[in-house]
C-alpha cells in the first residue's frame, strides 16, 4: 500500500536545496549545474569555492546604478549576490567570454551562466552569459524588526523595516546617492537610496515613520562575522511614509532636560525632543559633527548636531533632536538648533568621589551615588602628571582627597604650551563638566553602578592654581635620587679601581719585595760562601804556595849540593801535593747540585765512595728510619752541611775512619757526621774573625732550615756533629727519599 504525502512548496524547495548541497558536497561527478539560488547558498565556503556551474532562471531584486556592477538575483524565496564588478574581472573570476548587458534594472527576468565562489561572506554567482528575457514582479518582502535583521540568513534577501527617520545624508555624486537612519525598537539601521533625483531631498523626511522595503546586506569582519546589517533601496518609491513628521523641527511639544527619556506607560518614542537649557562646554564631535552640554535645573544632557552654528558658553539654547543612550546616559543627537538668548555660566557643583560614585545600598543592588553626569562641577586635586599624548587631548591627571586619579581633558585643539603652568605637585581647582562610567554596557544585563568619573574642561582657564607646586617635587627628589645614586655608583666604581690597583700594587711591592729578601739571602749566601773559600784559600793553598815558594828561594839563595836540593824538591813536591788537594776539596764544597738527581742517601754514599777511593780514609754511611721524599731545598742543604763537616774533620782532625747516619723519624729528620780524629775544644774553636767560618757557616745554614747543630769534641775524642730539622721544615711526605 503507498501512501502520498502532500507536501508544501517552501518544503518542497528545502529538500531540493539540502539534496543539492549533500550533493555539493559530495562530488559533482557529472558536473551538473546549479539552478536556484537555495542550493547556491547552502554550498560551504570550500564547496562553492569549486567554481560549480550555475544556470538559474531569476528576477533581479537589487542592482546598483553604476553600468556593468553587482547584482542580487532572486530564485523562490532566496536570493544570491551576483559578482560582475571590476574587481572581480581584474582578479579572473569571471569565466572568460562574458557577456551581458551593462544595466540590468531591478524587476528583469534574467538567465544567466556562470560558477559558484566563496565570496567574503557568503556564496556568489561569477557569471559569464546574462539574458534578459522579460519583467517580472518583485518578490514580496517579509516584515522585520531591526533586531530581526542581526541574522546570516537574511543577506541578500528583501525585507521590509519600519523605524523613524532620525538622520539622513545626502551625498552629491553623479549617482546621487543618499542615506537614512531609521530607528525602532531593537536599535538603529541605515539606509541607503541608491539613486535619488536631483530634484528631491531627504530633508522632509526626518521625524517621519516609514517603512523601507529593499535588500539587505550584511557588516562581517574579517573572520566573516556578522557585526551589523544595512538596506539598500532602488530610489525613494522604496520609503513609504506612514506617518509624516512636522516641517518645522521646534514643533514639538517642549520638555524639561530631565524628561528627555522618563517612564511612560504609552511606551517609549523615537521622535523628536525638544528642551533647552545653558551652554556649559563645547567639544569637538566625530567628523563635521559638534557636541556641547546643555544646563538647567541641576541637569546636564549632551547634544550633537550637524549644524555649523557658532556656539559659546552662556548661550541660552532651544533645542530638538533625537534621544540616544550613548556612555549609558541619554543625549540629544540629529539635533537641530537655535538661540534664544544668553545666561550666566551655572555655578560649579563641588564634588568628590564619595558624591559622585556612592555607596551600595545595604541589601538592594543600587548606589547612593547623586546624579552628577553633564553637570558642570569643581573638584580640588594634586597634579601628578600632564598627559600630551593622549588620544582625545591632552589632559591633567590628579589626585583627588582620597588618593585616586582623576583624568580632566582639554579640547585636542588646545597648546600644550598653554599648558606649562600646572606642574606636577600643584593644587588646582578644576572646573568642568563631569562624565561618569557605569560598570555596564548598554543595554544593561543589570542594575549599574558607577565605577569612575571624569572631566571635560571647557578652556585652559577653567583650572585655576590655588597653590604651586613645590619645589621639591617627587621628579626633582627622583633626580636628586638618581644623582646621589650616580655618584655613589661612580664612587664605588672607583674605590674598587683603587683597591684593584691598590692590590695589584701590594702584590708587586710584595714580589718585590720578595725577590729583595731572596736577593738578600742569595747575597748572604754568596759572601758566606766567598769568606769560606777565602779562609780555605788562606788556611790550604796561600800556606802551601808560601811554603813552596820559602823552599824555592832556599834552594836559590843556598845553592847546595844537589844531595841538599833533593830533600828541598821532596818537601815541595809534598806541599804541590798537598796543594792540589785542598784546591780540589774546595772545589768539590762549591759544586751548584750537590744531589745531581739522586736522593739524599744515595748522594751521601757517592761522597763516601769518592773519598775512600782517593785516600785510605775509611768511610761509612748508614740510614735509619722509613726514608721520605725531601725537597731539594731540605736535602740540598742537609748534603753541603755533611761535606762540610766532612772536609773541617779531614782538615782538621786527622781522622781514620768517618761515619754519616741519616736518621728518618715522624717529627724530624736528623743527620749525624761522626769523626775519630784528633778532637778540639769548642770553646777555644776559631771564629771568622780569626778567618776560619767552618763552624759559623754550618750554624747560620741549619737557622734557615729551622733546624738545630750540635757539636761535641774534646780533644783526642774525635768530634760529632748532629743536625736536627723538624719534619714541617721540608713538608715531608711517603714516597720516594
Amino acid at each position: 500500500m503507498v501512501t502520498l504525502v502532500s507536501l508544501r512548496p517552501s518544503t518542497l524547495s528545502i529538500i531540493l536545496a539540502l539534496g543539492l548541497a549533500l550533493a555539493a558536497d559530495g562530488a559533482f561527478a557529472e558536473d551538473a549545474p546549479l539552478t536556484d539560488c537555495a542550493s547556491i547558498r547552502a554550498l560551504s565556503k570550500e564547496v562553492a569555492a569549486r567554481r560549480l556551474p550555475v544556470q538559474i532562471r531569476g528576477v533581479v531584486t537589487f542592482s546598483y546604478p553604476k553600468e556593468g556592477t553587482a547584482f542580487v538575483v532572486q530564485t523562490g524565496t532566496e536570493g544570491t549576490y551576483v559578482e560582475r564588478g571590476e574587481f572581480a574581472r581584474s582578479k579572473g573570476l569571471v569565466p572568460a567570454g562574458w557577456s551581458w548587458p551593462e544595466v540590468i534594472p531591478p524587476g528583469s527576468l534574467i538567465e544567466l551562466d556562470g560558477v559558484t565562489g566563496s565570496g567574503d561572506y557568503a556564496p556568489v554567482i561569477y557569471p559569464q552569459h546574462i539574458r534578459i528575457i522579460g519583467q517580472a514582479p518583485l518578490p514580496e518582502a517579509p516584515r522585520l524588526s531591526i533586531s530581526e535583521l542581526l541574522d546570516s540568513k537574511w543577506d541578500c534577501q528583501r525585507v521590509r523595516v519600519r523605524g523613524v527617520v532620525q538622520f539622513t545624508e545626502e551625498t552629491p555624486t553623479a549617482a546621487q546617492s543618499a542615506w537614512c537612519e531609521l530607528a525602532a525598537y531593537g536599535g538603529r539601521v541605515r539606509v541607503r537610496i541608491n539613486h535619488l533625483d536631483s530634484s528631491s531631498h531627504l530633508t522632509h523626511l526626518v521625524d517621519s515613520e516609514v517603512e523601507a522595503t529593499g535588500v539587505m546586506f550584511a557588516h562581517w569582519n574579517s573572520r566573516g562575522e556578522l557585526l551589523g546589517a544595512r538596506i539598500n533601496v532602488q530610489n525613494l518609491d522604496d520609503l513609504h511614509v506612514i506617518e509624516r513628521g512636522p516641517d518645522d523641527p521646534f514643533a514639538v511639544p517642549k520638555l524639561k532636560l530631565s524628561e528627555i527619556q522618563p517612564f511612560s506607560r504609552e511606551g517609549f518614542t523615537f521622535h523628536r525632543r525638544r528642551c533647552e537649557g545653558t551652554v556649559t562646554l563645547v567639544w569637538p564631535g566625530s567628523g563635521s559633527n559638534q557636541l556641547f552640554f546643555l544646563q538647567e535645573d541641576h541637569r546636564g544632557v549632551c547634544v550633537e548636531t550637524n549644524e555649523q552654528t557658532h556656539l559659546a558658553l552662556g548661550d541660552r539654547l532651544e533645542v530638538s533632536g533625537f534621544v540616544e543612550i550613548k556612555e549609558n546616559f541619554g543625549m540629544l543627537h540629529a539635533a537641530a538648533v537655535r538661540k534664544i538668548g544668553t545666561a550666566p555660566r551655572p555655578q560649579p557643583t563641588p564634588v568628590d568621589r564619595r558624591r559622585v560614585l556612592g555607596n551600595t545600598v545595604a541589601g538592594r543592588t543600587v548606589t547612593d551615588a547623586e546624579d552628577v553626569d553633564g553637570l558642570l562641577a569643581t573638584l580640588d586635586g594634586r597634579v601628578e602628571k600632564v598627559d600630551l599624548a593622549d588620544k582625545e587631548g591632552p589632559r591633567l591627571l590628579v589626585d583627588d582627597s582620597e588618593g585616586r586619579l582623576v583624568s580632566a581633558s582639554f579640547n585636542r585643539d588646545t597648546p600644550p604650551a598653554v599648558l606649562a603652568r600646572f606642574t606636577p605637585g600643584s593644587i588646582v581647582r578644576i572646573n568642568g563638566v563631569v562624565r561618569v562610567e557605569l560598570a555596564t554596557s548598554w543595554p544593561a544585563q543589570e542594575h549599574p553602578r558607577p565605577v569612575n568619573f571624569r572631566f571635560l574642561v571647557p578652556t585652559p582657564d577653567d583650572v585655576v592654581v590655588i597653590r604651586a607646586a613645590p619645589w621639591w617635587t617627587p621628579q626633582r627628589l627622583w633626580f636628586l635620587l638618581g644623582g646621589i645614586g650616580a655618584v655613589l655608583a661612580v664612587t664605588l666604581a672607583w674605590n674598587w679601581l683603587l683597591r684593584r690597583r691598590v692590590e695589584l700594587r701590594s702584590a708587586q711591592l710584595a714580589e718585590e719585595m720578595r725577590a729583595r729578601r731572596e736577593a738578600a739571602v742569595e747575597f748572604e749566601a754568596t759572601l758566606r760562601e766567598r769568606q769560606r773559600l777565602a779562609a780555605d784559600l788562606h788556611d790550604t793553598l796561600e800556606q802551601g804556595l808560601t811554603g813552596i815558594a820559602f823552599r824555592v828561594e832556599t834552594m836559590v839563595v843556598q845553592r847546595t849540593k844537589a844531595q841538599d836540593n833533593g830533600e828541598n824538591l821532596d818537601r815541595v813536591r809534598h806541599l804541590l801535593s798537598t796543594v792540589r788537594e785542598d784546591v780540589r776539596r774546595s772545589v768539590w764544597n762549591l759544586r751548584a747540585d750537590a744531589l745531581d738527581g739522586h736522593t739524599l742517601p744515595e748522594a751521601l754514599q757517592t761522597v763516601a765512595t769518592r773519598l775512600a777511593d782517593q785516600s785510605d780514609l775509611i768511610v761509612a754511611v748508614e740510614t735509619e728510619g722509613t726514608p721520605r721524599a725531601l725537597p731539594d731545598l731540605i736535602a740540598g742543604n742537609l748534603l753541603l752541611l755533611a761535606q762540610e763537616a766532612i772536609t773541617n774533620a779531614l782538615k782538621h782532625g786527622d781522622p781514620r775512619s768517618i761515619l754519616v747516619r741519616l736518621t728518618f723519624s715522624h717529627e724530624s729528620l736528623r743527620l749525624t757526621v761522626e769523626d775519630d780524629g784528633s778532637g778540639f775544644d769548642p770553646a777555644q774553636a776559631q771564629t771568622p774573625r780569626e778567618g776560619h767560618f767552618g763552624i759559623q757557616g754550618m750554624r747560620e745554614r741549619v737557622k734557615r732550615l729551622g733546624g738545630v747543630l750540635t757539636v761535641e769534641s774534646a780533644p783526642g775524642k774525635g768530634t760529632c756533629i748532629t743536625v736536627t730539622v723538624p719534619a714541617r721544615a721540608g713538608e715531608l711526605t711517603p714516597g720516594k727519599p
